[in-house]
């Protein structure tokens, strides 16, 4: 009886063993192909409920870059809590841009992991150039929800909110048709800055992080 209990658990070993290499080996696959339908796959392994299969899924889409932004987008409006919040990680730590709005939504998520995983990508988007587009999109918020937005970030990152806070009183970056324009590091951006050494006041950009850090969820793969 011994020896039946221990080769079934064995097998069961070998089993998963398989499983993990197989989700490496999909995952890989996809990230290789880089096509649209490779990419919305890659998109659905956030939505598995494998922590492993998610934390290969935000590596591979991290290593695809702004290919990948696009078409996180629309998961920050729909799915699971994990899949808003890994869309979000996700987005950050790419900086890309115009998920900015979407993230600002998701500051108000009625699940806190999924708002702190929004508020801590939106600190990464700043770190990242994207700081102007956020001042951009907060201006373009109803007043109750943009100083709600606001003392959010006065708590999370307050060189970050005093900066926002500056940038919004310029008209000429405000007042844009097309926010694609305000990096950071671009000629508008830098002469409503005149003076003020953002590198100073906020320190240098956080570390990068890989996908299953602190608050990524378990390291160890649960299935």
């Amino acid at each position: 009886m011994a020896d039946e209990k221990y080769g079934t658990g064995q097998a069961l070993d070998a089993m998963n063993a398989r499983g993990l290499a197989g989700k490496r080996d999909y995952v890989r696959s996809l990230e290789q192909r880089r096509d649209e339908e490779a990419m919305s796959l890659l998109v659905e392994c956030l939505c598995d409920e494998s922590w492993y299969l998610r934390e290969l899924a935000e590596a591979a889409l991290l290593r695809l870059g702004d290919q990948a932004g696009q078409t996180l987008l629309p998961l920050l409006e729909q799915g699971l809590w994990f899949s808003r919040s890994s869309s979000a990680r996700v987005l950050g730590r790419l900086g890309y841009a115009p998920a900015a709005a979407g993230l600002l939504r998701l500051l108000d998520d009625a699940n806190g992991t999924v708002a702190q995983s929004a508020g801590s990508a939106l600190r990464e988007l700043a770190h990242r150039g994207a700081s102007a587009r956020i001042a951009w999109e907060l201006h373009r918020l109803p007043p109750e929800r943009r100083h709600a937005a606001l003392e959010r970030f006065a708590k999370l990152d307050r060189a970050l909110h005093e900066r926002l806070g500056r940038l919004m009183k310029h008209d000429d970056l405000m007042g844009t048709e097309d926010p694609g324009q305000l990096r950071d590091d671009g000629a508008l951006v830098r002469a409503s800055e005149e003076g003020v050494e953002w590198e100073v006041l906020t320190g240098p950009p956080p570390p990068r992080s890989r996908p299953g850090g602190p608050g990524a969820g378990p390291s160890t793969p649960a299935s």
